[in-house]
């Protein structure tokens, strides 16, 4: 069995879906420390020809070591409202974007989700029924393992659910411990995620956005180019 392991991103790339579509099971990674100013909470579209911000603002005074499972959303602002609006203003210019806006409204706007987990999984769940992703996904806190280093506690998961092969970012070149890898017969697959070029309204094309932009642009046709473009070309590498 091939997994993969990944923090739960808000409205995430389209890396994070290539990676979930060619695991056999996607460990939610939930019961480590939520990282300030990283994409747990925030994420990048495209707004006049510019990368910007989409954030959703959650509760950290006092909580520097919370658990990502642990981190709630605040709710001293309108935070509902303004991502729905900033999210319309993102997809008018794109083909399928004010319908995709409309078919979130209700994940978005008509739940009371208190905890960040809870929203991005929402998010997450939406974004696998547009590019027909069905694999299996749990959550690490559910799977009894400790708290360790970085690299033990990825083998650690690989062995709790007796996976042979981890799939891994480019990333995990600076962290995993491929030796210990090797002694436990689990093997890495690295991921080398190669970012397609689509179709973008403007003339500058800007990668590494939210995969929100993508199906602004395919509506759809998403999970057609989604298999086309991207899972396919990084299957065959």
């Amino acid at each position: 069995m091939k997994i993969a392991v990944h923090q739960p991103e808000f409205f995430p790339w389209l890396g994070f879906f290539d990676k979930m579509a060619r695991a056999d099971k996607y460990i939610i990674f939930d019961h480590v420390q939520f990282k300030k100013r990283y994409f747990e909470n925030r994420n990048q579209l495209k707004l006049d020809g510019e990368a910007v911000w989409i954030t959703l603002p959650v509760k950290t005074k006092g909580r520097y070591n919370q658990q990502i499972k642990e981190v709630e959303i605040s709710h001293d602002s309108k935070w509902q409202k303004k991502i729905f609006g900033r999210l319309q203003h993102c997809a008018a210019p794109t083909p399928w974007g004010p319908q995709t806006v409309e078919s979130l409204e209700h994940t978005i706007v008509g739940k009371e989700h208190s905890r960040l987990i809870d929203f991005n999984l929402s998010v997450i769940e939406w974004f696998r029924g547009q590019f027909g992703i069905d694999t299996p996904m749990e959550c690490s806190s559910d799977l009894g393992v400790d708290h360790l280093a970085s690299s033990d506690l990825i083998l650690q998961i690989c062995k709790k659910v007796e996976a042979k092969t981890y799939l891994c970012g480019d990333s995990g070149k600076e962290y995993l411990t491929m030796s210990e890898f090797e002694a436990n017969d689990v093997e890495i697959e690295w991921q080398s995620f190669d970012h397609p070029r689509y179709e973008q309204p403007g003339d500058t094309f800007i990668p590494y956005l939210s995969a929100l932009d993508f199906v602004f642009n395919y509506g759809p046709h998403s999970k057609e180019k989604f298999n086309d473009l991207i899972r396919t070309k990084n299957e065959r590498g």
